[in-house]
């Protein structure tokens, strides 16, 4: 945070010294005023965007044609610089979404703003900034955007008319770009999720995010209550992904069509295409740790997927146990896997390729893969005592495999 601060009070200063106007602005101000430590921070000045590239030449321009804003990097965070609106700053602020990122902040440590942004601030509320009508017509993401900020923000709540004008409005999110949406969507499902489903279903947008969402108490309750659940156990965010597409849903969706809307939802949404398939895998695989132990199939997704998703499986699937028999399945299944990573640290048990080219005059060629690749699996189950019973394995297949 210090060098974040010291870089953004660098950059304040070097406009001054140009003779332009230059405060920081909304949510880093918020997050100051509030403890939080902020990680990244928006500057607003009376500087065009190429006198700032004129200035800091280390910089970069973003966004399209209209909506630039310059992009300076400072450590693990980075400085956001653009220019005010037409009217100065009094036109920045009131422009703003929300009262509690209306603010800003002067090198001098003066704060310009309203009592109410102040207010808002001390009583942790999420209010719109003027009007929500005009807010949500300047930018309908700005719904999801107070969605979001219930979920990352400690201690603070929409303020009940906001909800209503939301619902009110029905904002359509189609005029947002999906990569937008996203983004907003990633965001709070790093910090509770559960704040995040209930804020969007009382703004109305629950099924326009996700289509058949369980909207009736019962099962939205149960996505809740995973989602929680999650999040406790510091989830990853594809883990938390698999969750959304992984309860049942109205509208006549099969419970097995998860994986592949999963996947073609989060690859809208501009999420990475290893977190989109990640999440797929995970929804896919959610019942396999609550069935009767499969060592075969159990060892193919190990090896095919590595320890990190079966950890990310378990910890996915633990969240459907429902009563006694899915604890006892889950532990079962549990063991099994430990047994199997264990095993899997066994390199010294598995002979080369050209190890087992020259023990059965193999030439190169799928056979030699498909030999390696089976006594990797039966490392994994029943298990391999030493190199010798790896041998032994592998003349019984080509035994098998001869006419």
């Amino acid at each position: 945070m210090k060098d974040l601060l010291s870089g953004a009070a660098e950059i304040l200063r070097r406009l001054e010294e140009e003779g332009r106007e230059a405060v920081l602005v909304g949510g880093v101000v918020r997050d100051l005023l509030c403890g939080f430590p902020p990680c990244d921070a928006d500057i607003a000045s009376d500087a065009p965007l190429p006198v700032l590239a004129s200035l800091f030449p280390s910089g970069r321009l973003l966004g399209p044609e209209g909506m630039q804003v310059f992009l300076l990097p400072f450590g693990e965070g980075y400085c956001e610089v653009f220019p005010f609106p037409r009217g100065g700053l009094k036109d920045d602020l009131a422009r703003r979404d929300f009262t509690v990122n209306a603010l800003a902040l002067r090198r001098t440590g003066e704060l310009v703003g309203s009592r109410r942004a102040l207010a808002d601030i001390a009583a942790r509320v999420l209010r719109f900034n003027g009007s929500a009508a005009e807010r949500l017509e300047e930018d309908p993401l700005r719904a999801l955007r107070l969605a979001r900020f219930a979920a990352v923000l400690p201690g603070f709540a929409p303020d009940p008319v906001g909800i209503r004008e939301c619902r009110e409005a029905r904002p359509s999110l189609e005029k947002c770009a999906h990569e937008r949406v996203g983004r907003e969507i990633r965001l709070a499902m790093e910090g509770n999720p559960r704040i995040f489903l209930e804020t969007v279903k009382a703004c109305g947008l629950l099924d326009a995010l996700f289509p058949g969402m369980p909207a009736r108490e019962f099962g939205f309750s149960g996505l809740c209550r995973i989602q929680e659940g999650l999040a406790r156990e510091g989830a990853p965010l594809e883990v938390r992904a698999a969750a959304l597409f992984s309860v049942p849903r109205s509208g006549g969706f099969r419970p097995d069509d998860g994986p592949s809307r999963a996947e073609e939802t989060l690859l809208a949404w501009k999420w990475p295409a290893r977190s989109a398939s990640e999440a797929a895998e995970l929804a896919r695989y959610r019942r396999l740790p609550l069935e009767a132990p499969d060592p075969e199939r159990m060892a193919a997704l190990l090896e095919a997927r590595g320890g990190a998703f079966m950890d990310s499986l378990f910890l996915l699937s633990r969240q459907y146990c429902a009563g006694e028999p899915h604890f006892r399945r889950w532990s079962e299944n549990r063991a099994l896997y430990v047994s199997m990573a264990v095993r899997a640290l066994r390199d010294d048990v598995l002979p080369s390729g050209g190890e087992i080219m020259e023990k059965y005059s193999l030439a190169p060629g799928p056979i030699l893969g498909e030999l390696a690749a089976a006594v990797k699996l039966r490392r994994l189950h029943p298990g391999l005592g030493s190199k010798e019973d790896a041998f032994r394995f592998l003349e019984t297949l080509l035994r098998q495999s001869r006419p």
